[in-house]
């Protein structure tokens, strides 16, 4: 595989099979050039899920649901690691009514834009032995940390120990947010229902005001006497960037009604 090849495959995967090979034979010929321009492009492509070739406006909603998930997945991974960590800035915000308040409503935004389950044993089935699976090396790896904590291996552990503990209860963390989102987007139409573009977008507006918030709240506390706490700081700028991320889609959102599929 040459090196067009491989960066072709970086776009999402109806893009690559309705213009993959035409897209090939234009980066073969114009060579490394190309290459920055192209990188441009599969980032527009991924930030812009709905204006992928579809076979109907439901997957058009679809692909938009995942999207807004793994934003959400991301801004609740960033807020809890911020509230988590071992620092008196970090626990000053955690306990914080505001930080709470941002956290209930990612979760609401989470639900709005969340596809609905088909209420069949089928669709049922299938959700719980993909989540059964997805989710079983993120359970047993937490858990494992948990009875470390529960049990007080974790307070006598040696020095070296412990950031090991600590780097497998994020991965843990991380992996289930990750599978999560495989979750998502692994459900068809026979199992779930895509969101309404009007639930969409509330879904998106409110995972951005929450993400807003709390980024804002970080980064305000980050700042203490003139110094820059960099572990408050650097969720917080995280938070902050995120929600831009559905700039596109909701511009997308507005046209997939009166956009014809298969485009």
């Amino acid at each position: 595989m040459n090196a067009a090849q491989r960066l072709i495959r970086l776009y999402p995967g109806p893009f690559r099979e309705r213009w993959g090979p035409a897209m090939e034979i234009e980066v073969q010929s114009t060579g490394w050039r190309s290459w920055p321009d192209l990188a441009v492009g599969i980032a527009g492509m991924w930030l812009h899920p709905v204006i992928w070739p579809a076979d109907s406006t439901a997957q058009r909603q679809r692909r938009a649901a995942v999207m807004a998930v793994t934003v959400a997945a991301a801004c609740w991974y960033l807020a809890h690691v911020a509230m988590e960590m071992d620092t008196p800035l970090s626990g000053r915000v955690a306990r914080a009514w505001p930080m709470t308040a941002c956290t209930g409503l990612m979760f609401l935004g989470f639900l709005l834009v969340l596809p609905r389950p088909r209420l069949t044993l089928d669709a049922a089935s299938t959700v719980l032995r993909g989540a059964a699976r997805r989710f079983a090396t993120p359970v047993i790896l937490g858990a494992a940390v948990v009875a470390c904590v529960r049990t007080g291996t974790y307070t006598v552990a040696p020095a070296l120990l412990r950031p090991v503990l600590l780097g497998c209860w994020w991965t843990a963390l991380a992996l289930g947010a990750f599978h999560g989102c495989r979750i998502v987007a692994s459900l068809g139409a026979g199992v779930a229902v895509a969101p309404r573009p009007a639930r969409l977008r509330l879904g998106m507006w409110t995972l951005a005001l929450a993400g807003t918030a709390a980024g804002s709240m970080l980064l305000s506390v980050s700042v203490t006497g003139g110094h820059l706490d960099l572990w408050s700081a650097a969720p917080g700028i995280g938070l902050l960037v995120l929600p831009s991320a559905f700039a596109g889609t909701l511009r997308d959102l507005r046209r997939v009604v009166a956009e014809p599929a298969g485009l």
